[in-house]
């Protein structure tokens, strides 16, 4: 599979279990899931999912733990709307740079105010 086709079929999955998260699992833990980015493997049959929340009291193991439990029902619905002859096995991987990034920001703020 060409870079370009890998590109595009990890933004669909991307789009798709965003939207699995939210609407079609009944854990509400998991509803909170933002999905950073996929990165797909070049043959397809691996896709490794970055997820990070937007509650600031999610406990991320926890999470990592249901997100294992719930990846085949995820995976099953997947297969259903991607057009694909192989479903690529799901790997969830917690991403915390958006956290990351709010400190960085929070932190250049605080020295701009105490600049002024």
């Amino acid at each position: 599979m060409n870079s370009r086709r890998t590109e595009q079929i990890a933004n669909r999955i991307q789009m798709l279990v965003s939207e699995i998260l939210q609407r079609e699992v009944s854990d509400p833990r998991l509803n909170s899931l933002v999905v950073n980015r996929v990165e797909l493997a070049r043959d397809g049959s691996f896709a490794r999912i970055y997820v990070s929340s937007y509650l600031p009291d999610t406990e991320s193991d926890d999470i990592r733990k249901v997100l294992k439990k719930a990846s085949g029902f995820i995976r099953k619905n997947l297969a259903g709307k991607l057009d694909l002859r192989i479903v690529p096995t799901l790997r969830f991987q917690w991403d915390d740079s958006i956290r990351e990034g709010e400190e960085v920001l929070s932190a250049i703020r605080k020295l701009n105010v105490e600049e002024n």
